[in-house]
């Protein structure tokens, strides 16, 4: 151990020993013990800050692009905000051209064209929208297209049918415009009568209706056929439907008889049957299988 005499505070002598540890012995030998760890206590704190020292030099240096961001952000900053709380470049608003002079974000092109949003997938676009929830058109008479249906198929009688009497047609109760005759078809030397009935629609609507048709015999009645009544005959505005002639036949061989057809309408639903029914013109069939219409009055 080496001694070292050094004029300390309080007059104290400082003796280093071979291992590096440094007592001081007042002169006087009082308070020796606490002064010594006083001293041991300071030079910790010196090695301590030494190896912190060291330690920082051997740390690696961040690469200079980073000391340059850092930098960056640090210098544009705005004044009170801290450098980590500026936006990052992918979040920050792109710049204005050079000839713009424009100070905010450029708008979007689509938003000046495109839609502010796109139609749902599956989703029907405006016009066809707005063609389902309009309204129908209309016919010239008033009646929407959306209440047409197709008419009835029909046919004109030949000449030689006889109708009503004096041609006088009978209006069909509850239907105005809506008038009927039944008809009778005989020709000599045929052996058979025909039976039917035709409808004329006078309004200016599209009218459905059921009819009836049935004949008489000597004054006898008889039905045609399970084809009556034929319901859901539809006839347009200001046309005439006429029923099939065939699917109401009688024949008659060898005998006289006087024969006429009966017919009845009502509106599509109802019982033409049980309706008002009007007579044709008489046709008599001979023997010889001549037919001839009937003379009114007779």
């Amino acid at each position: 151990m080496s001694e070292q005499h050094n004029t300390a505070r309080e007059s104290g002598v400082q003796y280093i020993t071979s291992a590096g540890d440094i007592n001081v012995y007042p002169p006087r030998g009082g308070g020796g013990r606490f002064a010594k760890r006083r001293v041991l206590l300071a030079a910790g704190a010196i090695v301590a800050a030494a190896a912190t020292a060291v330690t920082l030099a051997l740390l690696p240096s961040p690469p200079p692009a980073a000391r340059t961001r850092a930098a960056g952000s640090s210098a544009h900053s705005p004044a009170g905000v801290p450098a980590h709380s500026a936006p990052s470049s992918a979040s920050a608003a792109p710049k204005a051209s050079a000839g713009s002079g424009a100070s905010s974000a450029p708008e979007r092109p689509e938003s000046r064209d495109a839609p502010s949003a796109a139609p749902a997938p599956g989703r029907p676009d405006a016009d066809s929208d707005l063609k389902e929830g309009s309204a129908p058109d209309s016919r010239a008479d008033g009646t929407p297209h959306a209440a047409v249906r197709s008419k009835s198929w029909s046919t004109s009688y030949v000449d030689g049918t006889v109708c009503a009497v004096g041609d006088e047609w009978t209006q069909v109760p509850g239907m105005t415009g809506i008038n009927f005759q039944a008809c009778t078809y005989a020709v000599s030397s045929s052996g058979n009568a025909q039976f039917g009935v035709k409808v004329r629609n006078t309004s200016k609507r599209q009218v459905a209706v059921a009819v009836w048709v049935e004949y008489w015999m000597t004054k006898q009645q008889y039905n045609c056929s399970t084809l009556f009544p034929q319901d859901h005959v539809v006839i347009d505005p200001g046309t005439t439907w006429y029923s099939q002639m065939r699917n109401c036949i009688r024949s008659l061989k060898g005998e006289k008889h006087r024969v006429q057809a009966y017919a009845g309408v009502s509106e599509e639903g109802g019982s033409p049957r049980y309706s008002r029914l009007a007579p044709s013109r008489g046709v008599d069939i001979f023997e010889n299988g001549t037919a001839v219409p009937v003379i009114y009055p007779n």
